[in-house]
């Protein structure tokens, strides 16, 4: 009982070399694992830039901008309903950074309409100086924003303003509301219809489940027959 044989004493020492061993295994291991996880989201980002570059026209024109897309089937929820990433450059790096990543199958009228918007405000330089903060914002507000939802987007970042009914012209931008079930639709305004000289529809490009994708439809307001609901359509126009 005289104090620690040598014995003893090696074989702590045994335990402390090999507690400090793993220790530093398990801290190398951590710095790998962060390594592997933050070149995956590089390669991510970088296949979304590149297959970005591939298919975004470079018009400011938003017709020519929405006719770049047909079809493609419809597909609600569970994902962003855009078919290309939305970025972002950032100024200090000069990088492109994904902001919303594409939907993997089909699209929807949010997000279709929503990255129509993006590209032809990003062509005309209208979010040149806007922070990655405000962009974020921006695309929430499209998608949230209700009733107005794009309108409301729109003119908050301040590229644009909402038009009035009667002042509406092709290429504006429209949220409007059916009367049944409150169901709403997100769409790029083409003419109205008329007759007797009244307005008694709307023609838009959209995507919607009767054109399988993107496509162009009509529909009327509920004086014309259909369920589209007057007082409750809203339209914006970006600015030149």
């Amino acid at each position: 009982m005289g104090g620690i044989t040598p014995h003893i004493f090696y074989f702590i020492w045994y335990l402390y070399i090999m507690r400090k061993n793993l220790i530093e295994d398990i801290q190398r291991l951590m710095v790998l694992m962060d390594i592997k996880e933050s070149v995956e989201s590089k390669k991510l980002d970088l296949k979304a830039i590149e297959f970005y570059k591939n298919v975004v026209p470079e018009s400011t024109d938003v017709i020519t901008v929405a006719e770049t897309w047909n079809g493609g089937g419809y597909i609600w929820g569970g994902g962003s309903g855009l078919s290309i990433p939305l970025m972002w450059t950032n100024p200090e790096t000069g990088q492109e950074e994904v902001l919303k990543d594409k939907q993997d199958e089909g699209t929807y009228c949010s997000g279709y309409v929503l990255q129509v918007g993006y590209i032809v405000a990003k062509n005309r330089g209208l979010l040149d100086n806007k922070t990655k903060e405000e962009l974020i914002k921006f695309i929430n507000e499209w998608y949230q924003a209700s009733p107005k939802t794009c309108v409301t987007a729109i003119t908050n970042i301040g590229i644009g303003t909402e038009i009035t009914f009667e002042n509406a012209q092709e290429g504006d931008f429209c949220q409007f509301w059916r009367t049944a079930n409150n169901g709403g639709h997100n769409v790029i305004f083409k003419s109205f219809v008329y007759k007797n000289d009244e307005i008694v529809g709307i023609n838009y490009r959209s995507t919607q489940k009767l054109t399988d994708g993107i496509g162009d439809r009509t529909e009327y307001f509920t004086d014309g027959g259909g369920k589209v609901d007057k007082s409750k359509t809203y339209f914006a126009r970006l600015n030149d």
